[in-house]
């Protein structure tokens, strides 16, 4: 753990650099008067004042607030010696050579106001986000430092909203700007009185959080507002946004008493956050670092196993859960490292999302099994299923890519389908319902995986144009043992039922899990019970039986 010894030797060094202009002010004061009364020496009053104004300036300048203030306490005294000398040239009835420093005093005085105004206009400039009037960086650090100076306890949250630059690229920098003053007003509402917001950059934020108020529940009520529908104008066109954000917490004196670790601490724990997918608010640990190295290992491994083709794929089967007729097939995509090591989907998927390397991916996943299964689905209803990253769905360009990729392997578009997540929907509403009637208009089915464990309004999901629910291996696991469980999952399909789609379990590895499923009219079935990932060559024998 740091220590502040390096912030008092500053402001130590501050205090004396104050001290001595204030000394050498007063001296030349003195200096100033005593020539003011000597016929022979008054022409070079003006120097000694042009000396002191200097002095004057840098205290300004050493710090702006403090040194304005001792400037005008000096001022103060010059008027006092200025009238003690004026009361003795009275008394003792001696004419008056030269008006020791009036009007320069005076001078002074408008010049030091307006100088130090300028410096304090300039400074707040500096430390303040132009849009939103936050703390920006600078301002930040500076607060931070001075809460670290007080030896206060506090909690630094580091907010990511991780869909602000599609909205900010596609709408303008100016819907964007509006954007960030209705999420500032939001997180002002939630902080109030407990703590300070600034901008890091454009679609981050940070708090500054009292150490008596609870973080994680603080963080969860900024990320809940940040979640609710905004509405802004566009070119008289009003339109809806639904931001979603991740949270990163670090705590002094806990973690550390350095004001840019603190900083480091919260983005660390925040990148975790993005991570992981699952887990929105976290709390920074001394191990994410390591794991945060090994993120950017794997994003070199995925690197060059594009570049020399260690990417492969397997295929799991899909069966009807009432006669075990052959469904289709899941494309799954493996990694082998160039030691020769099996890299888990669950580390480099996730590593390969955080960047653009997952659209590299999805084509060379698209392209592949369309060449693989183009010339066995002719003629038949086999499905070929295929994981596509919200950041497909984003782009306004993937209908034209799944296009080309069906042209170039002549595979038939309605054999083929793509499955898409909730977060789709979190990441680019419109564009992933456009998207989504694009490829229907086409023939392209589409499928919503991981259903029932995501955070989309339903009201939302009954509009969309999907022809399939894939119901997650999480909420299957447990309905043996479980009423609530067996409970949930029939209301789930009976859902999926009501919107007018077919349903598909995943994750099924028992016969009873397969019976409840039949049970409650699950439509198909995916799970090692009747098919594990398998190489095309045994994905080709079920095709051919």
């Amino acid at each position: 753990m740091k220590n502040t010894k390096p912030i008092l030797k500053l402001r130590l060094i501050e205090d004396l650099k104050l001290a001595f202009l204030c000394v050498v002010y007063l001296a030349l004061q003195i200096l100033t008067f005593r020539l003011g009364m000597n016929r022979r020496l008054a022409i070079y009053n003006g120097i000694v004042v042009c000396f002191q104004f200097f002095a004057a300036f840098l205290m300004i300048k050493v710090n702006a607030r403090r040194g304005r203030y001792l400037s005008w306490i000096c001022l103060g005294l010059s008027m006092f010696f200025l009238l003690r000398a004026i009361v003795i040239l009275i008394i003792a009835r001696k004419p008056l050579i030269a008006l020791p420093g009036f009007f320069m005093i005076l001078m002074f005085c408008l010049i030091a106001t307006l100088f130090s105004y300028q410096v304090e206009l300039l400074d707040k400039r500096m430390v303040a986000d132009y849009v939103t009037s936050l703390h920006n960086g600078r301002g930040l650090i500076l607060a931070l430092k001075n809460k670290i100076y007080n030896k206060e306890s506090f909690y630094v949250i580091y907010i990511e909203i991780e869909n602000f630059k599609f909205l900010n690229d596609n709408y303008g920098f100016d819907f964007g700007d509006e954007l960030r003053k209705v999420v500032t007003k939001r997180i002002k509402n939630i902080i109030k009185g407990h703590g300070i917001a600034g901008c890091v950059d454009r679609s981050s934020f940070m708090i500054i959080l009292n150490g008596d108020c609870e973080a994680r529940q603080v963080a969860g009520e900024i990320l809940h507002t940040i979640s609710d529908k905004i509405s802004i104008k566009k070119d008289e066109v009003e339109i809806d946004c639904f931001l979603s954000a991740y949270a990163g917490i670090s705590s002094c004196p806990d973690d550390t008493v350095d004001a840019e670790t603190l900083m480091k601490y919260s983005d660390i724990a925040m990148l975790h956050a993005v991570i992981s997918k699952k887990k929105r608010i976290v709390f920074y640990e001394p191990e994410m670092e390591e794991k945060l190295k090994r993120q950017f290992e794997i994003e070199k491994i995925i690197k060059k196993a594009l570049a020399n083709d260690c990417f492969y794929l397997v295929f799991q089967p899909q069966f009807s859960s009432q006669d075990k007729k052959l469904r289709g097939f899941e494309a799954l995509l493996r990694l082998r490292d160039p030691s020769g090591n099996n890299l888990s989907p669950a580390e480099f998927i996730p590593a390969a999302e955080k960047n653009d390397l997952i659209l590299e991916i999805t084509d060379w996943v698209l392209l592949n099994s369309l060449k693989t299964f183009a010339k066995y689905v002719q003629g038949t209803d086999i499905t070929l299923s295929i994981n596509i990253s919200p950041k497909n769905m984003e782009s306004s360009q993937f209908v034209s890519k799944i296009k080309e990729a069906l042209s170039a392997t002549g595979f038939p578009a309605k054999n083929l389908e793509v499955e898409i997540t909730e977060y789709c929907l979190l990441q680019s509403f419109d564009q992933t319902i456009e998207n989504i009637k694009a490829l229907r208009e086409i023939g392209v089915q589409v499928a919503l995986d991981d259903f029932g464990t995501g955070y989309s309004s339903l009201s939302y999901l009954e509009k969309l144009p999907i022809n399939l629910l894939k119901i997650d291996k999480t909420l299957v696991d447990d309905i043996e043992s479980n009423l609530k469980s067996q409970q949930f999952v029939s209301a789930v399909i009976y859902m999926g039922h009501l919107m007018g789609c077919e349903v598909i379990c995943e994750g099924v590895e028992t016969e009873s899990q397969l019976q409840l499923l039949r049970d409650n009219k699950s439509d198909f079935i995916q799970g090692y019970v009747w098919g594990k990932p398998m190489e095309f060559d045994k994905a080709r024998e079920l095709l051919d039986a």
